[in-house]
């Protein structure tokens, strides 16, 4: 398992891997792109800076992301490049920026995200600039005025003239041949060309420098950001899903994401039928708990989470979670909120009051699957125990909720194959499946965003895959 330090840092051509290296012992990687932040999350990262990234070749930087980093309780900085950009569009959220470009975002002196854009070779050749970008030059400009070599507008004009450049062709070179140093006398011109050439300022790397000073000074004492970070609303089924494809999961020899664990769940069906069924029924519930304002005591969480990890043979130390892609804080909420859900199906519905009987409801299962029930171990009836104490929660949150069998229901048995139904000597398909049976198979099959509910299947099932450790044995073995 490879061994991920406190500090990650995105760095491409605003400074050179070596220079940097000198000023903060840190985990750097390429420039930023989309899901990068993501893939970090589960190693257990405590600061993330960001100074260089991609934007024309790849998707940048997600904005979503930074702000899960920071409700994760990761400091998140910014400067020089796109750490700069996002820290100004998201500095009241609880992102930190640091140097003049942060600045200068941040109070609209520039606003456009070319001014940061440039060209620059591969990992192979240290991200070496190719082209020189805007802000550069319109720092070093400035400079030329306060040095008295150029007046304002003719600084502007050379900004206007560097800016109508496509960004790959921007350099001082180019800039000397502007209509407005062209104009100038000779001699002029060569002061001019002379200053370009002697006195220019890489303010990007000035910048780069400055944060990772900024966080080696700082990482000496505690620093707490002043902006409180802020609660996001869960994200819309398809964001959901993009998140969960971009999540990394840490292996010894690379960091593998979301996207190949669910590709290779895909490869076991009966495992995926399952599983939708599963976390359909979860889903149910937990908008049920919603709605009735149930809350799972938390004095159970310690024994139920020791009980869990007995169960699934789990040992939960730094090497299980980034190899399933969670971090210790990640790893309690989601078992906080699974936990409750078997809690409340474990108590049963008369504990809260819902109308039935779980025992009669038991023997009649018994008699519709032909069983008997002294053959059933305790482990056997114990899960069909819970299995029907699914079914009261499920329909019970349709009563509430307004759903009754009605017409789509009687369509959806008068449709089903008698022959896909798995029972013994049974011809007569009512005697087979029971209303109540077939209420809640039909809910399951509509599936929660039939009725409205904003719900994730990929997210729920990389979820259960996690917290049962299976994420790492599946991708282990694809």
């Amino acid at each position: 398992m490879e061994s991920f330090l406190p500090t990650a840092v995105f760095l491409g051509p605003s400074l050179r891997i070596d220079e940097a290296k000198k000023i903060l012992h840190a985990n750097y990687y390429p420039p930023v792109r989309r899901g990068d932040i993501y893939r970090i999350i589960p190693s257990g990262v405590e600061t993330i800076i960001l100074i260089d990234g991609v934007f024309h070749q790849e998707r940048p930087v997600w904005q979503r992301e930074i702000l899960d980093a920071i409700n994760a309780g990761i400091k998140v900085y910014g400067a020089s490049g796109v750490g700069a950009l996002r820290a100004a569009e998201l500095h009241e959220f609880g992102m930190k920026g640091c140097g003049t470009i942060f600045e200068w975002y941040r109070d609209g002196i520039i606003d456009g995200d070319d001014e940061i854009w440039l060209t620059y070779g591969d990992d192979s050749h240290n991200f070496c600039p190719i082209s020189e970008p805007l802000i550069n030059i319109r720092y070093t400009l400035l400079n030329a005025v306060k040095d008295g070599l150029l007046r304002g507008e003719q600084a502007e004009g050379l900004i206007s003239f560097a800016k109508q450049l496509y960004y790959p062709d921007r350099s001082y070179q180019q800039l000397l041949k502007s209509p407005v140093l062209q104009q100038l006398s000779p001699l002029d011109f060569a002061e001019v060309k002379t200053y370009l050439m002697t006195q220019q300022v890489d303010l990007k790397r000035l910048d780069a420098m400055q944060v990772l000073n900024w966080q080696s000074e700082s990482s000496q004492k505690q620093e707490i950001i002043s902006s409180k970070p802020q609660q996001l609303e869960l994200p819309v089924p398809e964001i959901l899903s993009k998140i969960v494809a971009m999540t990394g999961f840490i292996r010894s020899d690379r960091i593998c994401t979301g996207r190949e664990l669910l590709l290779a769940v895909k490869q076991d069906v009966n495992l995926l039928k399952q599983m939708q069924i599963t976390l359909s029924k979860h889903c149910f519930i937990q908008e049920w708990v919603q709605q009735n304002g149930i809350v799972y005591p938390e004095e159970n969480l310690e024994f139920d989470l020791a009980e869990w990890e007995k169960v699934h043979e789990i040992v939960c130390d730094i090497k299980w979670l980034q190899s399933n892609g969670l971090t210790f804080c990640s790893y309690r909420k989601l078992m906080r909120d699974r936990l409750a859900i078997d809690w409340i199906i474990n108590q049963g519905p008369e504990y809260f009051g819902i109308k039935g009987n779980l025992e009669q409801s038991i023997q009649e299962e018994l008699l519709i699957t032909n069983s008997n029930l002294s053959y059933l171990s305790q482990a056997e009836l114990t899960a069909l125990r819970y299995k029907i104490s699914q079914r009261y929660f499920i329909l019970e949150w349709a009563t509430q909720n307004n759903i009754f069998p009605d017409r789509q229901l009687k369509n959806y048995l008068e449709n089903k194959d008698p022959e896909s139904i798995s029972a013994n000597s049974f011809n007569d398909f009512n005697k087979i499946i029971s209303p109540t049976i077939a209420f809640e198979e039909w809910i399951i099959n509509q599936g929660p965003n039939y009725f409205g509910i904003s719900w994730s299947f990929s997210n729920a099932l990389c979820q259960e895959l996690q917290i049962t450790g299976k994420a790492a044995h599946l991708l282990e073995n694809n």
